[in-house]
């Protein structure tokens, strides 16, 4: 049984949720492991790494199998006894039903909802599972701008087709973001920038001058007025104060960690939330809009260069 060099070995999860859908997870990476690493080995050999990869749970049901002669040299019958072992009793009606109410959900990956519909579709005895599985991808993809570049495809769209565009869209969403982003965050920061030059060339008040010591009591007090009327608030607490007696001062601020400011004017918190409510704003916009663009990864354009994609 010994190897001449490192591989992953295949494992199986009998806890998982769904262990007939883990098992068939399982029994993938078997498969590529007896055609690759364990092309050369014998049955009896594959049969013993199999015994070692479905795990202490999977060896005690494994003690519960009647065997023929040379069975248990033999690892595809294993496997296939497992599978019967692990594969619940199934209603068709009730799988065919569970697949086509299968949704892309908020935030999914594109090839994990289409993984998804091809282990659902197992169950559901259709004849030709490839051709419903197309009816699926297309009612229940999440974006409408996919279902119509699928739909303009006609009779020509094939699975490879639908899980290219779907991809491709996935992408130019991701990049489309990522390029929204930096622009937002260039023109935050140099907002900040202004605003912090502006308010480093304000004058300050000066006290007038005093003639007599009979007038020292109600300038002080003039003086007290005018600045508590129109001091601004602290950009380290967000409160108003008098000069060096910030609260915020010595303390941690929770977000970023840095000192003598609260989390409530944190500049780097508040740059972030700008910048995520302008991109939301900004993907809702491209939503409803006919003209969005879809980029191709392969391609990497220029600054301010789009590339279309079949019109999309």
């Amino acid at each position: 049984m010994a190897t001449g060099f490192q591989f992953e070995h295949p494992s199986l999860n009998w806890g998982a949720p769904d262990v007939y859908q883990e098992f068939q997870r399982f029994k993938q990476h078997v498969e590529f492991t007896f055609k690759g690493p364990l092309v050369k080995a014998e049955p009896a050999d594959r049969a013993g790494w199999l015994g070692l990869w479905i795990g202490q749970q999977g060896r005690e049901v494994y003690k519960t199998f009647v065997w023929q002669e040379n069975e248990q040299d033999n690892p595809d019958i294993i496997l296939g006894k497992l599978e019967t072992y692990i594969r619940p009793r199934t209603n068709k009606r009730v799988a065919r039903f569970k697949a086509c109410q299968r949704k892309q959900t908020e935030g999914e990956n594109f090839d994990n909802f289409v993984k998804d519909l091809r282990l659902l579709l197992m169950d559901c005895d259709y004849g030709n599972t490839e051709d419903i599985l197309l009816d699926l991808i297309i009612s229940g993809v999440k974006h409408s701008k996919v279902q119509e570049r699928m739909l303009d495809k006609g009779s020509d769209l094939t699975i490879a087709k639908a899980i290219e565009i779907g991809q491709q869209f996935e992408l130019s969403q991701k990049q489309l973001k990522m390029i929204r982003g930096e622009e937002i965050l260039r023109v935050s920061e140099h907002s900040y920038d202004k605003k912090k030059d502006h308010k480093g060339t304000k004058q300050q008040y000066r006290r007038p001058p005093v003639n007599t010591q009979n007038n020292n009591r109600q300038d002080k007090r003039r003086q007290d007025t005018y600045h508590h009327d129109h001091q601004s608030k602290c950009g380290n607490c967000g409160t108003t104060h008098g000069n060096n007696r910030c609260p915020a001062k010595g303390t941690t601020c929770k977000y970023c960690k840095k000192p003598d400011h609260w989390l409530k004017v944190c500049r780097k918190r508040l740059r972030k939330i700008n910048m995520i409510q302008e991109v939301d704003q900004n993907s809702c916009d491209s939503q409803d809009s006919g003209d969005e663009l879809l980029y191709i990864s392969t391609v990497k354009p220029r600054l301010g260069e789009t590339q279309k994609i079949d019109g999309l």
